[in-house]
């Protein structure tokens, strides 16, 4: 009796070590997955995707913008894989994102330089456009959105005048600063050819302050052979506004107008007709 009920204890006992047996397997496991521990087929598998995500970046083939390839890099880093390839391809991919970078520093200077220079063409106005055509242009600047100090100021300058010509113009923006001097040269011509002063003066009166002094140079051309021009005597626009009273007729074409930031002209350059 004593031999079988010792041969049963010691079943039990080989049952309950076979159990905490498992139990430790079981603990053991779990307590690698939650160090973070992983298995040979996790890690091969991570380095692949590493390579998969870091190949397009080093190839130039992807289509992630430069901080969102930048963030793949870095998550790569922080995952610590400890292979000779991921690493090599971890130095190739920051090289390929410091190219990119000057790249794209450089395209965005070039987009300055060329908004910079439009912008000062617009500014000055030498063809003459209305103020919606030079809205029209200007939006299309602003759609870049080049965050630059220069051009967010010649833009501030550009939108005055704009709003300055318009207030000029009754709002409407659809008279030129051309037409408006033609009209004016003709109004005075004709008036003082009639004998009507009062209406010339009137006239020579609403047209000075359109221009920036009354000095504002103008320039006359007599000849132009391709880019050889000669010019007639200087003279300012309160002069010739007055030399339009005596000789009772306006002989001249606008070749040019320049204006300065307040949409003011500061020269203006004429062509014999």
């Amino acid at each position: 009796m004593s031999e079988i009920t010792s041969k049963l204890k010691s079943i039990r006992w080989q049952h309950v070590m076979f159990i905490l047996l498992m139990t430790l397997m079981v603990a053991g496991a779990d307590s690698c997955k939650s160090t973070g521990k992983l298995s040979k087929k996790e890690r091969k598998a991570q380095i692949e995707n590493a390579k998969k995500q870091l190949q397009p970046i080093i190839s130039g083939t992807s289509t992630l913008s430069y901080e969102e390839q930048k963030r793949v890099v870095g998550d790569v880093m922080g995952m610590n894989l400890n292979d000779p390839v991921v690493s090599d391809m971890i130095i190739q991919a920051q090289q390929k994102l410091k190219a990119l970078l000057s790249e794209q520093i450089q395209a965005k200077a070039q987009k300055v330089d060329v908004a910079r220079a439009a912008l000062y063409d617009l500014l000055l106005n030498k063809d003459n456009k209305t103020a919606d055509e030079l809205e029209k242009e200007l939006n299309v600047i602003k759609r870049q959105n080049l965050n630059d100090t220069e051009i967010d100021d010649l833009i501030a300058r550009l939108e005055k005048k704009i709003q300055n010509m318009r207030a000029e113009g009754g709002g409407s923006g659809s008279l030129t600063l051309k037409a408006q001097l033609e009209s004016a040269f003709t109004t005075i011509a004709n008036s003082s050819k009639t004998g009507n002063l009062t209406q010339a003066n009137a006239t020579i009166q609403k047209t000075l302050p359109l221009f920036s002094s009354d000095d504002a140079p103008v320039l006359i051309i007599i000849s132009r052979q391709g880019s050889t021009v000669d010019y007639d005597k200087p003279t300012t626009i309160k002069r010739y506004l007055n030399f339009l009273v005596d000789m009772k007729a306006s002989k001249n074409d606008i070749d040019a107008i320049m204006t300065d930031a307040n949409g003011k002209i500061k020269e203006l350059d004429l062509i014999n007709k």
